[in-house]
């Protein structure tokens, strides 16, 4: 990987998988501060899809403990910004460590040899989630240097890495083990680190602010409330909010704000199934797709500040 870099700290993030070396290894070579490892969680649900739970003494887990849920308080910290560099330890952390094994907990122990590691939980296979998870770290560390290893765990998380460094200034990168065939049971699945590869980053689209903004508006008044939503509502939801494809625009016709509704949100989020309409009378509602509540869980760290 490139060591000529502008200032900042060096910041990784790798899902936890059956992994040791290809976690600890590239860290420690690249001189890593901080190291987000992302742990799956079984208690975690698809309403807790994107969030980033910092550590509190009423939220964690490991072997010596009982279960303790994560606590409220330190989800609406989270949730609402922070810069997420509160105190972290193994015994605070929102992760269950009973449901780790050996080596897994050995990561954690040689990551704070040399960085500040942080186990942050995700569900493991929801490429949504993970997707979710690190484009918040990305957000939260724009002043950083922001690493991705999507070598490290599961296949879908893989993904969910690859495009979260898509649509962040993260840099994505692979590990080649020495070698393979280890029961994980046992041991971990590889041994050793041959190289350091850094993958491609072919940017995508992801939502913008405006349009995150909507699905938000979307999830709020339709998932959580029983009530419908058709254009006219979004105008006065823009309108109010001074969303920037109406708000720059003075002086417009009904009509001329239902086309700017079209071409800055409706038609986007239809080509990519995150919204349809439904016939409601003479009016069609804009119904939220469960691809477009995955989604907007994974970027709304983009308008918590609003």
């Amino acid at each position: 990987m490139n060591a000529t870099l502008p200032s900042g700290r060096r910041v990784h993030i790798a899902p936890l998988g059956y992994e040791r070396d290809r976690v600890v290894e590239p860290a420690r070579r690249e001189a890593a501060d901080v190291v987000y490892l992302l742990v799956d969680s079984a208690e975690r649900g698809p309403e807790d899809s994107g969030d980033v739970v910092e550590p509190s003494s009423t939220a964690h887990r490991t072997r010596s403990d009982d279960v303790v849920e994560p606590s409220s308080t330190a989800r609406e910290a989270t949730s609402g910004g922070t810069s997420l560099d509160a105190e972290w330890s193994p015994e605070a952390e929102a992760v269950d460590w009973d449901a780790a094994t050996p080596y897994q907990l050995a990561v954690r122990e040689e990551l704070d040899e040399f960085a500040d590691a942080r186990a942050v939980p995700v569900r493991i296979h929801d490429v949504y989630d993970v997707m979710g998870v690190a484009t918040t770290i990305a957000a939260r560390h724009d002043e950083d240097q922001v690493f991705v290893n999507i070598s490290s765990g599961p296949n879908v998380a893989a993904v969910g890495a690859a495009i979260a460094c898509m649509t962040t200034d993260a840099l994505p990168y692979s590990v080649t083990p020495e070698s393979y065939g280890h029961d994980v049971a046992e041991t971990p699945l590889t041994r050793g680190v041959a190289e350091v590869t850094t993958v491609p980053d072919y940017p995508i689209e992801s939502p913008t602010r405006e349009q995150v903004h909507i699905l938000g508006y979307l999830y709020e008044t339709t998932v959580e409330k029983p009530y419908s939503v058709n254009k006219r509502n979004l105008i006065d939801r823009a309108d109010d909010y001074d969303l920037p494809f109406l708000a720059n625009y003075s002086t417009e016709s009904r009509q001329s704000e239902y086309r700017r509704l079209d071409a800055a949100i409706i038609e986007p989020l239809r080509e990519k199934e995150y919204i349809r309409l439904e016939p409601a009378g003479k009016q069609k509602n804009v119904v939220l797709t469960e691809t477009g509540i995955s989604v907007y869980r994974a970027f709304q760290h983009k308008i918590l500040d609003e």
